[in-house]
């Protein structure tokens, strides 16, 4: 059947917005056809976001999901290969402090891997890899597809922003998700993710899905239902993938804020990072390598992270795209003193990435601009034991001792011992 003929069989917009809102499926021609009317500016955005809300509110069925992510893959262009080139990438969904991409990017090089990360900026409470990158002074995440290809052929890995040519319908619609309350839906946030990362032509794909008040799955049985989405849905594109589900009820690392988070990057690479950071980014290095078909014993993975073999790729990839790191700017702490003894109990660490927010140190609208040497510091762990004069936590911040006050307010120590909270909470693999 011919384009023309397919179309006139297509019902209009507002009847495939109705049968959303009544909990209908709609077939990949239908998909593709309302994704491609918007794309050119044929459907109204009202009539979009109509569309996400229903969506966000009935879901859709795996095939939808599969069928919505490939009219997004396709309406852009992706990343040729020659058949000997071993491409892989990982994608977090999304956490305070989350800074393991820049760790995890370069050690998979190290392995001889290919690494064309396309990443994202914050939104919300949760970091942006973009923006702790652009920290650096010079650094450019504004890249074509050929400068993605050709960076990542020479040095073996890349953390740039989606081009133009990747996944036009997907930032079109984007754009109205975020300001319409319709981020937080399983298959837009599937489809949304994919058709980004397939847009590089990957052999394998692992994803950090977060989970916890410091991201957008707050419950397990969520974040277990988006890792399951994004597994499956891989699946039906012949791509390997697997998925962790990580815990986000306190801040990965020590460091919250752009600059801070790089320079703790950097930390972990001689052999002085947390040791949370240092377990995730190793653990997902080592789970992707096997997927992409290479058996490297784990503690080669462990070996790599901290004796320049990694940090090389680090540095060489930061060159590549204009960064200074010399004049990565300085962090001045003001430390929050322990004033009672005891554990800690908890940590509010939504609103620490709240707070982050409204020091300056994330965007409080999409136009805002973002002070990198703001920061904040929580030097515990859940179940830590503290004492009487101990660090806990610090503010980076001109004017820091009212966010300290804050910053108090967010820990929470109890008198008697806490468990720890483990840092990987459940797999999904295909």
């Amino acid at each position: 059947m011919s384009e023309d003929r397919l179309t006139d069989t297509i019902k209009p917009t507002v009847e495939l917005i109705r049968r959303k809102r009544d909990g209908q499926a709609l077939s990949e021609a239908e998909l593709q056809h309302l994704l491609r009317e918007f794309e050119m500016g044929n459907v109204l955005d009202s009539q979009m976001s109509a569309f996400a809300m229903a969506t966000c509110i009935r879901g859709m069925t795996a095939e939808e999901t599969y069928c919505l992510t490939k009219a997004m893959l396709e309406s852009g262009k992706t990343i040729e290969w020659d058949s000997s080139t071993s491409v892989v990438d990982k994608h977090s969904t999304g956490g305070v402090g989350d800074k393991a991409s820049l760790l995890i990017a370069p050690l998979l090089a190290s392995f001889g891997v290919r690494v064309p990360m396309i990443s994202g900026r914050g939104l919300g409470i949760t970091g942006g890899t973009l923006d702790k990158l652009e920290s650096i002074p010079g650094f450019n995440c504004s890249l074509s597809l050929e400068a993605i290809q050709s960076a990542v052929q020479a040095n073996g890995c890349i953390i740039a922003g989606a081009t133009d040519e990747i996944a036009p319908a997907d930032r079109k619609l984007y754009s109205l998700r975020d300001v319409t309350g319709t981020v937080a839906s399983i298959p837009l946030i599937t489809s949304s993710i994919l058709s980004k990362k397939l847009a590089e032509n990957p052999q394998a794909l692992i994803f950090d899905v977060k989970c916890g008040t410091g991201t957008s799955m707050l419950t397990l049985e969520a974040a277990r239902d988006l890792a399951t989405s994004l597994v499956t849905t891989c699946k039906r594109f012949n791509v390997k993938a697997k998925a962790i589900i990580t815990d986000m009820e306190q801040p990965l690392g020590t460091a919250i804020g752009n600059a801070a988070e790089v320079r703790e990057a950097l930390l972990t690479f001689h052999g002085s990072g947390p040791a949370d950071l240092v377990h995730l980014a190793t653990t997902f290095a080592f789970e992707l390598l096997k997927l992409a078909g290479k058996e490297i014993p784990f503690n080669d993975v462990t070996a790599n992270l901290t004796n320049g073999h990694a940090q090389n790729h680090f540095e060489a990839m930061i060159e590549k795209q204009g960064g200074r790191l010399c004049q990565l700017p300085a962090i001045h702490w003001t430390p929050l003193i322990a004033t009672q003894e005891g554990y800690l109990e908890s940590v509010a660490t939504g609103d620490l990435g709240s707070l982050l927010v409204r020091m300056g140190g994330g965007r409080q609208h999409p136009g805002a601009t973002i002070d990198p040497t703001v920061a904040i510091a929580v030097a515990k762990k859940i179940g830590d034991k503290i004492n009487k004069g101990d660090v806990l936590g610090a503010i980076a911040h001109p004017s820091a001792k009212p966010y300290l006050n804050e910053l108090n307010e967010m820990l929470t120590i109890s008198s008697t011992p806490t468990d720890p909270r483990p840092l990987i909470m459940g797999t999904v693999d295909q």
